[in-house]
């Protein structure tokens, strides 16, 4: 069978600390486009391919989907959030397979018309690249939860928070025009994916807050019910909340980083038997190598696309569920404003969250 032709469409820093890494490593595809609106960024993620061992023969570099269009048969969307709808959409109307990079859309109303249109062309397939489904800690705690070893879960608490560190090849992630948000947006498109893919998909915004202002928020805390499990995420640009899940059932409960890799796992049970501690073991498709990761998500949309009787790894309904939930914290009727105390006519509402002590705007 000939290798899948892919175009990456979008050359920034996912395309080619992600992607583009790992597809040398992958030769049931062959990279056939590089696409991007400023040439010198395509030139750029295919001197990085070539760097990382990838053949440059034959890629065309294209500023448009509509100029190689004839140079692939499927793409991974790498392009600024608020894109994601339209270029996605654009080559599903086009026959093209898509594995999508998170969020799949910065509203509602545009990831169900991917989903629909996705659904209306069997043969065509959208696929989500959620890849943090295949770290092995979280893996692990999706077995327990679903074998019964934590018992019945009564609470989640998700913690996520560092000085911003990725190196990002424009200023799209700080352009609300572009991100269509901030570390909701962001990290919560990953974290939201994994709590759903964990609880199931029944999910209530009991409480948000971000600081925001109109721009993109550094900080945010969610209070969710996922699956009647009470759940509080609390993520962070600016600060050193550290990175940890910490789940509890009624039999027992289970810590782990949200990083990769995870490091020290922990499983405890009510009675304080400690049944596990240390690194946990990657089960397949999980991954042990960071590089690796993307690698079997590349294999996995590949097989995708070639009609195998093989499941995605995240779907265009997993991928659905994330833009859903994300907008009802933007949105909805529990979202207030995040501490900001430097800011004139403050009140306390008496809600103490890390470090901080949560205020509303008067």
């Amino acid at each position: 069978m000939q290798p899948l032709r892919l175009a990456v469409v979008g050359c920034g820093a996912a395309a080619r600390s992600c992607h583009l890494t790992a597809l040398p490593h992958v030769p049931q595809i062959r990279l056939t486009a590089l696409i991007d609106p400023d040439p010198e960024q395509a030139r750029a993620a295919l001197r990085w391919y070539t760097d990382q061992g990838g053949s440059a023969e034959d890629v065309v570099i294209a500023r448009s989907v509509e100029e190689a269009a004839d140079a692939f048969d499927a793409a991974v969307v790498a392009v600024p959030h608020t894109a994601h709808a339209a270029v996605a959409g654009d080559l599903l109307a086009r026959g093209k397979h898509v594995l999508l990079e998170k969020p799949m859309a910065t509203s509602a109303a545009d990831a169900e018309a991917l989903a629909a249109a996705a659904a209306a062309a069997p043969d065509t397939h959208l696929v989500m690249a959620h890849p943090r489904r295949l770290f092995p800690a979280n893996a692990w705690v999706r077995g327990l939860i679903q074998d019964g070893g934590l018992g019945t879960v009564t609470r989640v608490r998700w913690t996520e928070g560092h000085p911003y560190s990725w190196e990002p090849v424009s200023w799209s992630m700080f352009d609300r025009r572009l991100a269509g948000g901030g570390v909701l947006t962001d990290t919560a498109s990953h974290v939201f994916d994994i709590l759903l893919w964990w609880l199931g998909p029944d999910v209530e915004v009991v409480d948000y807050v971000d600081d925001s202002l109109g721009g993109v928020e550094a900080d945010a805390v969610a209070t969710l019910r996922i699956g009647g499990v009470e759940t509080v995420l609390e993520l962070s640009r600016v600060r050193a909340l550290g990175i940890s899940c910490v789940v509890t059932g009624t039999e027992a409960e289970v810590s782990v980083g949200t990083d990769f890799p995870a490091g020290e796992c922990t499983l405890i049970t009510a009675s304080g038997e400690e049944l596990h501690r240390g690194d946990v073991r990657a089960v397949p498709p999980a991954q042990d190598e960071w590089d690796d990761l993307f690698v079997e998500q590349l294999r996995n949309f590949a097989a995708v696309c070639s009609g195998a009787d093989v499941a995605p790894h995240a779907t265009a309904e997993d991928g659905l569920r994330v833009a859903r939930l994300i907008e009802q914290c933007y949105t909805g009727p529990a979202r207030r404003p995040l501490a900001q105390p430097w800011l004139t006519g403050t009140t306390l509402t008496g809600t103490t969250l890390t470090g901080t002590t949560s205020r509303s705007v008067a």
